[in-house]
């Protein structure tokens, strides 16, 4: 007889105090619930293991990377360490991914290095931050702080600070950080060099609650205060050593309101050259307000101010990166620093060791040279705006140990220089300079032709080969490269025989190829932490085909042996139709449809209500980063997106002949013509579309409550139904908990759709992350939400059972979240042939049995990673989890 555990606050608290350490307070309980109910959940006996069906191997076709060269990605990496013992054939090198976990290889300059996650004990896989402790002449010990600090939604909390003395084998948490760092980010970690009990982390916002679309992220309730803490007993207790005003939650907005500004994202520790006696100094960086050091007399000091100010306008956008590059006669400083646009310059001081008030008088900055200069053609351009306006999301500044002169920029592609003809640099991902910032050069391409290899956009991490400063291995939105240490001049392709750029465009250019790498060595195939927004099965093929967005890395086909990055930039929502024809969204609603199959060169470019609208008059109604996009099985041709309104084309948006021959992302040179033909033929469903017109189901014609932003969930039942009325049946989710039910979606004229708003008071004024509708039943559904019942304690829930009754329009509503304790859910399906229930959460799989009202576990063999989307082939009894840094797996059920 299978045992239910019902989790009470007793049980909380114990499995909190075996996980965390006996540190955990009572208070904090209601907190810790999320990753505690999950932890708790009884082990499924019946259920088969996930098997991963990857990408281990995840391919880039050539038309779909920067160069054209194909080549091989992984997910975004957050952090990187590389031992300090580091020889050929011996390099211990370890990996934070952003969802996945950390990896590890043992020889990081191989040019293909075994890749092994290590962190799979961990209660949770979003990193933040890795180092080795350079207390330990063995190199055997390294802290993880978990949790990601980039400013981005999908940037997933984390559960404190980890250490590893035995290279990354096994795991123990650090005790006291829990309680200062839980549902937080750890961006930071700094050992003193001369104490290793002395253990500083930084920390900042980050959120659980995205799932395969956008709308539902939110920082935990009750996390700790952001900054920087302080232990000086190895860890067993930590306090808040310094911070500066962060934002609050504000749970009445759709997202908190709560950005990113007093979150430290880098700590440095520095000894005067040999120093062996005193305090060690630390320097470190807050978002939005700068550069600070500790003092001789125990305090803390400005050394630079941040263009932000410390003001709640820079708080989405503002950050500040460093590195220290001491020399024999002083302390050199490079700072990156980005204003409340977002807009990141450098600087540098000589005198990092001086006065704090001869450095900065806490607004303006005297004692640091400007270095960036926003005037094309100067030498100063090249570091001018190096992370365009996202540089709280990627940012990183780094000189190589031994090598004050030498320091190198990363953060986003400089897509305004790629994207026209010809080419204004090989797109400025990465930058180094060898004469102290004055002047910098490209590192994006290699010189291996026809077709070089190429970095990924968006830079996060940085580490240089110890005794080797001109070997860097960089971590970014695509994974993991390094170059070869030797470099090339190309800048005669600047001129009449190659690019053919004059003036000050010409002078750029043969400045940044003066000097680039010979070969960009690409060391992701292996590094399984791609992630994954969304999938859709092939209805034609369900278990041998299939379609993934990612974050960042593009839409994946799967033919049931191989992947392929089938079409790039960030990969959304997908869906395919019964004739298979294939759509996906980029962000927003604007994507691609082809109608042959997986052929990266097939795709043709569609927005809402088309494409030449949006580009030259931008969109006309709101809706998510990642939107809702399905496939009418009933009724070929039929689509279904959702901005304010429900949008919908019946005939595959023009058809084959026509969207190949206008819309083409490769043969169709007039997409861009003012006068082209429309690409996308959406109509808005129950009446025009805009913003407070017919059918706008955020506005306040359906109700004054959870009124705004946009639809984030669509939904409908298994096109055989029997009933008639049943397989035009439409569920629709708002970002603020609004549910609708349309009987007539599918109506020759599209304003004559009428939606049925079906929510009450009682559900919560929270995000609707999916709506399983029960094939067998169409007016019976599955409605799970994100967010916290702490934010809506009126209305508390996160998964409930939904009956429609047609004739009353109205609908009754069930909470049966039951112990799943407080944790955002993600995504919910129904298996129409048993009654089984599946939840998505942060933490993995639950299951609800039918006739059982309490969930468990879903199997084994998952590791700790977000599921953002569940998707179940009843006939095949195939249940895939979309997990959002480790890739797909399937469970046999």
């Amino acid at each position: 007889m299978r045992q239910i555990v019902i989790v009470t606050a007793a049980v909380c608290i114990a499995v909190i105090v075996a996980l965390f350490g006996a540190t955990a307070r009572i208070a904090d309980v209601p907190q810790q619930a999320a990753a505690a109910a999950f932890k708790a959940l009884q082990p499924d006996p019946n259920a088969k293991a996930w098997q991963l069906l990857g990408p281990t191997t995840p391919n880039v076709s050539g038309p779909w990377t920067y160069t054209g060269r194909p080549t091989v990605v992984s997910g975004r990496i957050t952090g990187l360490a590389i031992s300090p013992s580091c020889v050929a054939g011996s390099c211990p090198l370890f990996v934070a991914s952003a969802g996945g976990g950390v990896w590890r290889t043992m020889d990081g300059l191989s040019r293909t290095p075994q890749w092994m996650p290590v962190s799979d004990s961990l209660p949770t896989g979003s990193s933040g931050s890795i180092i080795f402790d350079p207390t330990d002449g063995s190199h055997q010990t390294l802290y993880l702080g978990t949790g990601e600090i980039n400013g981005s939604s999908d940037s997933e909390a984390g559960q404190g600070l980890f250490k590893s003395t035995d290279l990354g084998n096994t795991w123990t948490a650090v005790a006291g950080s829990y309680a200062v760092s839980r549902d937080r980010a750890i961006g930071a970690i700094a050992v003193d060099p001369a104490d290793a009990k002395h253990i500083l982390i930084g920390t900042g916002v980050a959120r659980h609650g995205l799932s395969a679309t956008y709308g539902g992220r939110y920082t935990p309730p009750g996390a700790p205060q952001i900054g920087l803490y302080e232990s000086k007993d190895g860890g067993a207790t930590f306090t808040l050593a310094f911070s500066q005003p962060s934002d609050t939650v504000i749970p009445s907005t759709a997202n908190g309101a709560d950005f990113f500004r007093g979150g430290v994202t880098r700590i440095e520790a520095y000894r005067h050259g040999e120093q062996s006696h005193g305090p060690t100094q630390f320097y470190f960086a807050i978002m939005d307000y700068g550069l600070f050091r500790t003092t001789a007399a125990g305090g803390f000091e400005l050394v630079f101010a941040s263009a932000g100010g410390g003001s709640a306008a820079g708080s989405a956008n503002s950050r500040t990166e460093f590195d220290l590059a001491p020399m024999e006669d002083g302390l050199r400083i490079y700072v990156g620093d980005a204003d409340t646009g977002g807009i990141a310059s450098l600087y540098r001081t000589d005198h990092g060791n001086a006065a704090a008030g001869t450095l900065t008088d806490g607004t303006n900055n005297p004692g640091w040279t400007l270095l960036s200069n926003s005037t094309s053609g100067t030498p100063g351009f090249g570091s001018y705006k190096f992370c365009r306006t996202q540089c709280s999301y990627d940012m990183f500044v780094a000189s190589p140990k031994g090598k004050p002169n030498n320091v190198w920029i990363g953060g986003a592609m400089q897509y305004d220089d790629i994207f026209v003809f010809p080419n204004l640099s090989n797109g400025r991902a990465v930058m180094r300079s060898t004469d102290a910032g004055a002047t910098f050069t490209d590192m994006t391409n290699d010189t291996l032709g026809p077709v070089p290899n190429g970095m990924h956009p968006d830079q996060h991490a940085i580490v240089f080969v110890p005794g080797q400063p001109d070997i860097a291995i960089v971590g970014s939105d695509g994974g993991l490269v390094r170059n070869d240490g030797t470099f090339a001049n190309t800048s005669a392709t600047c001129g009449p025989t190659g690019r053919g750029l004059t003036g000050a465009d010409l002078t750029n250019c043969q400045l940044w190829l003066s000097k680039i790498p010979n070969e960009v060595i690409v060391l992701n195939d292996g590094l399984a932490t791609l992630q994954f927004q969304a999938i859709a099965l092939d209805p034609l093929n369900p278990r041998g085909s299939l379609l993934g967005g990612t974050q960042d890395n593009g839409t994946w086909a799967w033919d049931g042996t191989s992947w392929l990055e089938t079409v790039g930039g960030d990969g959304g929502v997908p869906a395919i139709n019964t004739a298979g024809n294939r759509m996906h969204t980029y962000t927003g609603t604007q994507g691609d449809i082809s109608f042959r199959g997986n052929d990266p060169l097939a795709w043709n470019i569609f927005d809402v209500p088309n494409f030449q609208t949006v580009f030259f008059n931008g969109p006309i109604e709101a809706s998510g980063f990642y939107s809702p996009l399905i496939a009418d099985l009933r009724v070929a041709g039929t689509w279904f997106i959702g901005q304010q309104h429900v949008w919908r084309t019946t005939d595959d948006l023009g058809g084959q002949a026509y969207m190949e021959t206008n819309c083409s992302e490769f043969f169709s040179p007039n997409v861009f013509a003012p006068n082209a033909p429309p690409c996308g033929d959406w109509e808005a469903l129950g009446g025009p579309g805009g913003s407070g017109n017919a059918g706008d189901l955020t506005s306040t014609q359906y109700g004054t409550d959870k009124a705004g932003s946009w639809v984030g969930a669509i939904s409908q039942g298994d096109p055989n139904v029997h009933d008639a009325d049943g397989r035009s049946l439409l569920w629709v989710g708002t970002r603020r908990g609004r549910i609708f039910v349309s009987t007539n979606a599918n109506a020759s004229n599209p304003n004559a759709v009428v939606f049925h708003r079906v929510d009450t008071s009682n559900q919560p004024t929270r995000y609707p992350s999916a709506i399983s509708v029960d094939p067998t039943g169409t007016t019976h559904a599955f409605v799970s939400f994100a967010g916290y019942n702490g934010y809506t304690p009126a209305t508390p829930g996160h998964v409930f059972e939904v009956r429609y009754h047609k004739e009353s329009g109205a609908a009754t509503w069930t909470d049966i979240s039951a112990n799943l304790g407080d944790q955002p859910i993600l995504g919910v399906v129904l298996d129409p042939q048993t009654g089984d229930l599946y939840a998505a959460t942060d933490y993995g799989v639950a299951i609800r049995r039918h006739g059982s009202k309490n969930w468990i576990a879903a199997g084994t063999g998952l590791p700790p990673v977000a599921v953002y989307q569940l998707v179940i082939d009843p006939n095949s009894r195939s249940l895939y989890a979309t997990t959002h840094g480790r890739g797909i797996y399937r469970q046999d059920l």
